[in-house]
């Protein structure tokens, strides 16, 4: 059996990303926390971490990563059954992108974790890099565009989240006065999340032959304010419709590309083995993905943000 303790000092620098802070969440001395990592370390022969600011899991503490917070949650679930309440909740850490924040995953959470003794832990991402927190024992389910599951893992379809290409009326009549064609989009400004978004530049290749980053753009972290620059002719995005709706309806915003959308297929990845509790919670995760997102068989991935 390994000491408790020792996985305890070593799960907790590898969230905490430094020796530092986990002496003081353990209320213990950085001393007596460096001691019990480098303990479980000559126990299986293998640097689990790296001395560098912040610390980080090599691929061995990965993979220790993996087994140690399902091995806590089944832990805390049996605490509960045997103690109630007074054990305390459980905290799940979930990674997802910030187009499905925006856009629907609020509600399927809150339909999730009503009821249960869980407390969230949201990590956000592009969702071509959620499925690497996964792979690293960050989080314990993901949200991802990749249909494989990894090994030891389950890869689950939800649907497919569309996306409309808008603008503001008198940004369209500037820049678009005869709708959308390769000249104009190479001279209008597009809206970009990050350098890891490959969204914009595979919808304009996939429809107009332009290739990545040909075209300008601003970089904007935020999927709200994506909604707000565009209202303000500040650029043309690509937004997922649910979050645009209202807005199209009442002509804030216009569809610049109508009957010409980009549907991304997205999967919920998690772990095959969880403790019972935590796979109520991520079969509900599944069941609100899929009535809030399209079911279409003919969906195409283009990218994800």
């Amino acid at each position: 059996m390994l000491d408790g303790r020792l996985l305890d000092a070593f799960l907790t620098v590898a969230r905490e990303g430094s020796f530092e802070r986990a002496a003081t969440v353990l209320h213990l001395t950085q001393s007596a926390v460096s001691q019990r990592v480098r303990a479980l370390e000559t126990r299986f022969g293998q640097t689990l971490l790296t001395r560098s600011r912040p610390c980080l899991p090599t691929g061995a503490g990965q993979t220790l990563l993996r087994y140690l917070d399902r091995i806590r949650l089944l832990e805390e679930e049996a605490s509960r059954a045997l103690q109630g309440e007074e054990a305390g909740p459980s905290r799940l850490r979930i990674a997802v992108n910030a187009d499905s924040l925006h856009a629907w995953f609020p509600a399927v959470l809150s339909e999730a974790f009503a009821d249960t003794p869980y407390l969230c832990e949201l990590e956000l991402d592009n969702e071509d890099y959620t499925h690497e927190l996964l792979a690293h024992g960050e989080v314990l389910g993901c949200v991802s565009t990749r249909p494989r599951a990894m090994r030891g893992c389950e890869a689950i379809a939800l649907g497919a989240l569309r996306y409309l290409c808008v603008a503001a009326p008198a940004f369209a009549r500037r820049y678009f006065p005869r709708g959308l064609d390769r000249s104009t989009l190479l001279k209008a400004p597009a809206l970009v999340y990050d350098r890891k978004d490959k969204l914009h530049n595979a919808y304009l290749a996939q429809e107009f032959g332009i290739g990545a980053e040909a075209y300008p753009f601003h970089l904007v972290p935020s999927s709200q304010a994506f909604v707000d620059l565009a209202r303000l002719a500040f650029g043309y995005v690509l937004v997922p419709e649910p979050t645009v709706r209202t807005l199209l309806a009442n002509g804030e915003l216009v569809d610049l590309a109508p009957g010409r959308p980009l549907d991304m297929p997205l999967y919920w990845h998690a772990w095959q083995i969880q403790a019972p509790g935590v796979e109520a919670v991520f079969r509900r995760i599944v069941t609100g993905a899929r009535q809030r997102l399209r079911q279409d068989e003919d969906s195409v991935l283009g990218g994800a943000r």
